[in-house]
């Protein structure tokens, strides 16, 4: 009874060995459901399919948005940046090989081998230059030919946003082995530990020139009730990931007079734990507007031309949908009030469990992943929804890759493609 008892108490308060035990099952757990990816035998980033068809097996000419589109994906073994015309042919890549990237990587505790790294945050500029995250081991920018330019050695993870001035804004996170008395209720998880998710501001050299954190920006600001939803009144948050920060989108000038309530440089977060959006003010770090659901675990909210924001709702409820498929919700974040949505009907119904993203394209149409199905698509509102190109990244027979970021470039955009590489660059595929 005495050691039962004693159990108890440890288990409850977390103390030794409760963080140690928790964390080697933990591990254990990993094993069991990737144990054939750490032998090599088949990647985790390769999921099953029902599709038996790959490549582009829809395309509308008269309705698709036609142009290049930038896919982070695992595909021909790899997880690489690659470039795909209307047709699904490769047309550039881009090597993100993390042990190229980074020899020698000190800011990392522990280095898995090249093939657990997967792109997880991408951006193309117009010149050939990318922006690449690699799954929380830090974020590098590469030229078109590959060469690294400069790399953002921390924990980043989940999504890149450029800068007008060439910088960025990156969502990165720090460990807390301990409580802290600014953060009443904010507590380690079983492992012993907690997330910490900031927010970096980073120049156009790469070095990081601000650094805020997400639970500060709550307290801060009054609204500790968007991380402290969870757990009860007046309980204790113990969870490893509290937030879960995964976009940071910034209102650009251009799109600032549609949304009075904001300013240009305005950043809007999302926060997945919660599932809560907020929109706070850079340099003052405060709160200007909150909202909570009706999206659940969601990802890439976007100012949209019309003043509204559109939100890829995951609908998140584990492996499998329980509060129906996953679905794009668009909100006047005025009324906060659900003004459209696209739930995919039939063989275009999809659920993600976790990562996705959408983009407005320039003549109304909306670019989505379907990540954990290896699938990009596209919808046209304005012909019912209808999707008018699809690409399906099939790896081999019942097995597809996984899309984590999507892109569509106008195709006069992108005079480089083709170009050779000087230098000695990194060879691309293509021919380019």
């Amino acid at each position: 009874m005495l050691v039962f008892l004693a159990g108890m108490v440890v288990g409850r308060a977390g103390l030794f060995p409760y963080p140690l035990l928790n964390a080697a099952w933990d591990a254990l757990d990993d094993w069991r459901e990737n144990w054939r990816h750490y032998l090599g035998l088949r990647s985790k980033y390769l999921e099953p399919t029902t599709r038996t068809a790959g490549g582009v097996t829809i395309h509308d000419k008269d309705l698709a948005f036609d142009g290049l589109t930038f896919v982070a994906a695992y595909r021909e073994g790899r997880y690489d940046a690659w470039l795909l015309d209307m047709d699904g042919r490769t047309v550039h890549r881009w090597d993100a090989t993390f042990s190229r990237i980074w020899p020698d990587p000190s800011h990392l505790d522990a280095v898995g081998w090249d093939g657990s790294m997967e792109i997880h945050g991408a951006w193309l500029y117009p010149d050939g230059d990318v922006l690449l995250d690699l799954g929380g081991a830090g974020t590098a920018k590469l030229d078109r030919c590959s060469n690294v330019l400069w790399t953002v050695d921390r924990h980043t993870h989940h999504h890149v946003e450029p800068l007008p001035d060439g910088g960025a804004v990156i969502p990165s996170r720090v460990q807390r082995f301990a409580p802290q008395p600014a953060r009443p209720l904010v507590n380690v998880g079983p492992n012993g530990f907690y997330w910490d998710d900031t927010i970096l501001i980073v120049g156009p050299d790469g070095k990081v020139r601000e650094e805020e954190s997400v639970i500060d920006i709550l307290y801060r600001s009054g609204w500790a009730s968007v991380l402290l939803s969870t757990p009860g009144s007046a309980k204790a948050l113990r969870t490893e990931d509290p937030v879960h920060l995964n976009d940071a989108e910034v209102l650009s000038p251009a799109l600032a007079p549609k949304f009075p309530m904001f300013a240009a440089g305005d950043i809007m977060l999302s926060l997945r734990g919660p599932n809560a959006l907020v929109v706070v003010e850079p340099g003052t770090w405060r709160v200007k507007w909150v909202q909570m659901g009706p999206f659940i675990g969601q990802h890439d909210p976007d100012f949209l031309p019309n003043g509204h924001i559109l939100v890829y709702d995951n609908r998140i409820t584990g492996s499998t949908p329980k509060l129906g498929n996953t679905r794009l919700v668009e909100i006047d974040p005025a009324t906060h009030q659900v003004v459209w949505t696209y739930e995919g009907e039939g063989d275009q119904a999809f659920y993600g469990e976790s990562r996705g993203e959408q983009e407005l394209l320039p003549n109304g149409n909306i670019l989505i992943s379907d990540s954990h199905h290896g699938r990009v698509f596209e919808i046209a509102p304005a012909a019912g929804n209808k999707t008018v190109w699809e690409w399906v990244n099939l790896v081999e027979p019942g097995y597809a890759g996984l899309v984590t970021d999507v892109q569509r470039i106008p195709r006069d955009a992108v005079s480089w493609v083709g170009q050779p590489c000087a230098g000695g660059g990194i060879p691309v595929a293509g021919g380019s």
